[in-house]
């Protein structure tokens, strides 16, 4: 996903524990949280709408191409024998 190992992990929480103070930092590491929550909703979201749209799209194009096959043909005009052929002779 991000490819953060754990010493880059310490590193921005040392960070942020010297610039946010350990007073506030569980409350923006909880908004921190939050947004990456929405974020994650989003992007499921945005996921599922594309597999909607490439089913939908999929669908249409198997209808389109069953209708091109089974396409209902003009009956054949029955041909009218003589008598002659008929008898053969």
């Amino acid at each position: 996903m991000l490819d953060i190992a754990w010493p880059e992990l310490v590193v921005i929480g040392a960070v942020a524990l010297v610039a946010i103070g350990p007073k506030d930092l569980p409350k923006v590491m909880r908004v921190m949280g939050q947004w990456a929550g929405k974020a994650r909703a989003a992007a499921h979201e945005i996921q599922r709408n594309f597999e909607q749209l490439s089913y939908e799209a999929e669908v249409a194009e198997r209808l389109k191409g069953e209708v091109g096959v089974a396409e209902p043909q003009a009956p054949k005009t029955p041909t009218v024998e003589k008598d002659s052929e008929r008898t053969g002779t």
